[in-house]
């Protein structure tokens, strides 16, 4: 008997050993899993904090380049503007050369039919010249107003849509 109480007495010890050796490996797995998590947090919370300082960066490129074109278009619109007004008194200017030559006397005898003709046809001509003129400085100013646009367009796309991109104005 003393045998097989000596027998479970080991099968005992050797139980509790390889339970205890389980329970350490157990402990040890989880360290190593807590310490596992905590590195793959660290990493995951480094690459977000710059990904977030990125996004920050970029927002805020695009946000001064936003107020450079739009600080550009202004400036084109009073250059335009400025045109525009310069434009508008020569052809004004014109219109009253043309007025003051249409009120004038004739200072031709009355009897010559060719003379009178030409005269007429001088008249029409500055009439003519005075409206064209016209519409040619408004059709300018137009041209000028969709061009100022484009461009501010392709400033926008180009410095705030494409900021932070490759290509795209970065300041």
């Amino acid at each position: 008997m003393n045998f097989s109480v000596r027998s479970i007495a080991i099968a005992v010890v050797i139980a509790a050993a390889i339970a205890g050796v389980k329970f350490w490996q157990s402990h040890l797995i989880q360290k190593g899993d807590a310490q596992g998590a905590a590195r793959v947090q660290h990493t995951w919370d480094t690459q977000e904090n710059a990904r977030n300082a990125a996004t920050a960066r970029d927002n805020a490129t695009k946000f001064r380049n936003a107020e450079r074109t739009a600080h550009e278009d202004a400036q084109r619109e009073a250059t335009r503007r400025i045109r525009d007004a310069a434009a508008a008194a020569a052809v004004r200017g014109l219109r009253a050369e043309v007025a003051r030559l249409n009120s004038r006397p004739n200072p031709y005898p009355a009897g010559d039919a060719g003379i009178a003709a030409c005269t007429r046809e001088a008249r029409t001509a500055r009439e003519l010249l005075g409206e064209s003129t016209g519409a040619y400085q408004e059709l300018a100013a137009e041209a000028d107003g969709l061009r100022d646009q484009v461009t501010g367009l392709q400033s926008f796309a180009r410095n705030v849509c494409g900021a932070g991109k490759t290509g795209g104005a970065v300041d």
